[in-house]
């Protein structure tokens, strides 16, 4: 009785210690971090051509208002012809084709002229005419004559954001001539000469008028605007950081100004909101012609960020080795090893416990996946598994880490130009409206670095501001 009861205690501790070491954990060490110098990447600068609308109405009503619309003149002379005359102009009509603003003045007129042959000082210093003065008239107790004239102004911009333009008279059509018959005279000589002087001021108006219009300011508050980090919701923030801005030629279409606008800048996505640093905003560089944007945009994603994207492709999958099922409960990226990243896989069952893989990222650029090809077991892991739980060696197991390792880019992609066309499209004020649309995104390059993966995109679309 006592020997049966010996090997009854014998057999509970055996089968005791059976479950113990059964379920004990499978104790592995994390692999070191190898913190290796990494070149630095040199980011391709990006080109964004965007055409500027400008609607010049309220600057146009603001001519119209500056000029008077009546003008009055005169001359008198002892001889020859002596006269008196009054302009009155219509609203001013505007329309601008190519690189000309152009504006026509159409008005009436009405001359008073004498005309004295010979003229003596005899006794009066003033002068008095010999024979008795001849007089004439043109628009006076008649309908007034009728005039059209036209005006062009080309607008330039310095390198400091000012407009320059010059404004010359075209066009100074009398419709109604005034010929004076009685005394062979030909006023609308005189009356063109006269009209025109004082319509010199309407230039010089019109010239004022267009270098007064702040460019400078709306330029700088876009450049201000574009260079503050952009929240893209759950992929984290845009940073564009613009570098160099030119300005094209300025062209016209009836009250519509256009010019282009190109942008150098070096954007940046990361997954946490950074600090950035605002450049003051440059004189204008050399404007080279360009459609559309071809951008270069870095993508820095932490590793906690990719280990959540992959995780969930391993979580809650079983595989079943030498009978022994065991279960994946997460996987994620613990660090770098030089151009490698070590990975751990927690997993429970008859064991459990972290085991720690190493692999080298490798990017398809035609599919647009990211894998690791050559995942296998560390060496501390693998030491361990051999010392304790050998049948935990096991291909199944780097086949599904592999396995579900692999991100397919696509999918993400697809949101992300979603994402970005939704931010990038809007009101940036009270007058300036931004459009745009990204019609191409795609990876070109990956570049794991000690605590994040830099995803090197490119991506194509064309953009546009309206003022």
């Amino acid at each position: 009785m006592n020997k049966l009861l010996f090997n009854t205690k014998i057999l509970s501790h055996s089968i005791i210690i059976t479950i113990f070491t059964s379920c004990k954990m499978v104790k592995t060490s994390a692999p070191e971090a190898k913190n290796i110098e990494i070149p630095s990447i040199k980011q391709s600068t990006s080109n964004l051509n965007l055409p500027i609308t400008i609607d010049l109405t309220p600057y146009l009503k603001d001519t119209e208002k500056s000029v008077p619309q009546k003008f009055n003149g005169k001359e008198e002379n002892c001889s020859g012809v002596s006269y008196s005359y009054r302009f009155e102009r219509n609203p001013i009509l505007f329309d601008g084709q190519g690189p000309y603003l152009t504006y026509t003045v159409n008005g009436k007129y009405a001359l008073n002229l004498n005309y004295c042959p010979e003229c003596t000082h005899l006794f009066d210093n003033n002068g008095s005419c010999v024979i008795p003065r001849m007089y004439a008239s043109c628009g006076i107790n008649e309908p007034m004559r009728r005039v059209s004239v036209a005006y062009a102004t080309k607008v330039d911009i310095t390198k400091d954001y000012k407009l320059k333009s010059t404004t010359q008279l075209t066009r100074f059509e009398t419709i109604d001539p005034c010929e004076i018959t009685v005394f062979k005279y030909d006023a609308t000589t005189q009356l063109k000469k006269e009209v025109t002087g004082a319509l010199k001021k309407l230039e010089k108006e019109i010239d004022a008028t267009i270098s007064e219009v702040d460019i400078y300011s709306s330029v700088e508050e876009v450049w201000n605007s574009i260079s503050k980090p952009q929240s893209l919701g759950s992929y984290g923030f845009l940073n564009i950081r613009p570098q160099q801005i030119s300005l094209g030629s300025v062209l016209f279409d009836k009250k519509t100004a256009h010019l282009n606008l190109n942008l150098t800048f070096e954007p940046v996505i990361t997954t946490s909101k950074k600090e950035s640093v605002t450049i003051p905003l440059p004189p204008l560089a050399e404007h080279k012609k360009s459609n559309g944007f071809e951008i270069y945009l870095d993508i820095e994603a932490d590793y906690d960020s990719i280990t959540k994207l992959i995780s969930k492709e391993i979580c809650g999958k079983t595989v079943e080795i030498k009978k022994n099922k065991i279960q994946f409960d997460a996987l994620g990226i613990a660090s770098t090893a030089g151009k490698q990243l070590n990975l751990w896989v927690k997993f429970s069952g008859k064991k459990k416990g972290t085991l720690y893989l190493v692999g080298t990222p490798t990017f398809d650029e035609e599919n647009q996946i990211i894998s690791f090809p050559d995942l296998e077991f560390d060496l501390h892991t693998k030491n361990a598994l051999l010392k304790s739980a050998e049948w935990l060696f096991s291909r199944k197991i780097t086949d599904a880490v592999r396995n579900a390792a692999i991100i397919d880019l696509k999918p993400e992609l697809s949101k992300m130009i979603d994402t970005l066309n939704n931010g990038m499209n809007g009101t940036v004020n009270e007058v300036i409206e931004l459009k745009s649309k990204i019609t191409d995104l795609r990876i070109i390059a990956i570049y794991p670095d000690f605590d994040q993966l830099i995803i090197r995109t490119s991506a194509k679309g064309n953009a546009s501001i309206s003022l």
